[in-house]
């Protein structure tokens, strides 16, 4: 009887050994390549949370398309940061020839907790700020680690306000295109996001996250599920996201700096217009500043006047957002700022 009590102990040590746990040092930097499948809300599930589950995502199939992200340390170098004394960590976005974007967004990474600190882009002279800011995550992240978080701020009169919670609600195994991944931690956020001028509410959006972290890798994959519910209740496209080491996306990838074909930049009415010349139009996707995906839709959803077509951020809170479109010959990606007044 001891001798299997003795087993027993043995095995939920091993079994508590297993459960992964993230720290500062995991939110590393380097390039990485992120790749997006979207599909309608439905198509396929986030998966259920728990203890030693495996996420197959390895045959998703959808509308495929894709961005580059730079994530690097504050210096001196990066005049951006001057703006935010208290950051240390900043994301960019590159072409394919490795020139950074015009937008930068800072971070700061301490030993407690990773914190959005704001948006800025010397070009445009335009500044985000938080008026509270934004908690991606607390250290260390656990299995079941569960807390709240509000982040606010304001531009042009526009106010953006957003309630989280943020639950790790599994570990295991995740499966993407990409490959097989071990030892994976899912943090699942659930936001509610009100966006308001002059003390109306002009939109509300519900959008869940889940995204699988992993030791000296940071992210490796995430789903989202976003559903406008004011003021025209709509359920938007899902999206599963992954990242590569890999030097291609999944699609030919074109990136230009030039306004000729997105504009105008900055949109102040939330009105984005697109000429695509002669090429067919295929699909328009839009992703915030971080990389993730908050929507998709193909041709036949985006609407077209005198040949131009036209995506709608009215609805959006103001800041940057990387805009691609995906033709019959190319993929394009443009940073565009939203100025809403």
């Amino acid at each position: 009887m001891k001798t299997k009590y003795l087993l027993i102990i043995i095995a939920f040590f091993f079994k508590v050994k297993a459960q992964p746990t993230i720290t500062s040092a995991d939110i590393i930097n380097g390039t990485f390549q992120f790749t997006e499948i979207s599909f309608n809300q439905g198509v396929y599930t986030p998966g259920n949370g728990g203890a030693n589950v495996t996420w197959d995502f390895s045959n998703v199939q959808g509308t495929v398309g894709g961005v580059k992200l730079l994530y690097g340390n504050c210096s001196s170098s990066v005049p951006e940061c001057a703006s935010f004394p208290t950051a240390n960590r900043y994301v960019v976005s590159l072409d394919n020839s490795g020139n950074q974007s015009d937008d930068k967004n800072l971070f700061r990474v301490t030993s407690t907790q990773f914190e959005a600190i704001g948006a800025r882009n010397i070009a445009n002279n335009f500044t985000l700020t938080y008026t509270d800011t934004p908690i991606e995550l607390k250290f260390p992240t656990t299995y079941l680690q569960s807390f709240t978080d509000t982040s606010s701020y304001t531009v042009n009169g526009v106010t953006t306000n957003t309630n989280d919670v943020i639950t790790v609600d599994g570990y295991g195994t995740v499966k993407t295109p990409a490959g097989t991944y071990t030892n994976v931690l899912r943090v699942k956020k659930a936001s509610t996001v009100n966006i308001s001028m002059g003390g109306s509410t002009v939109s509300t959006t519900q959008i869940t996250t889940y995204t699988w972290y992993k030791n000296n890798r940071e992210q490796i994959a995430g789903f989202s599920v976003s559903n406008m519910t004011f003021p025209m209740p709509q359920a938007l496209p899902s999206t599963f996201q992954y990242t590569t080491n890999a030097t291609n996306l999944a699609v030919k990838e074109t990136f230009v700096e030039k306004p000729a074909v997105l504009y105008p930049n900055p949109t102040k009415d939330g009105k984005v217009w697109i000429d695509i010349k002669n090429n067919s139009m295929k699909s328009i996707s839009v992703y915030d500043i971080s990389g993730k995906n908050i929507l998709t839709l193909p041709a036949s959803q985006t609407k077209q006047t005198e040949g131009k077509y036209m995506v709608d951020l009215q609805s959006y809170p103001d800041g940057s957002y990387i805009i691609k479109v995906e033709t019959d010959q190319n993929t394009v990606s443009k940073t565009i700022q939203l100025m809403q007044k």
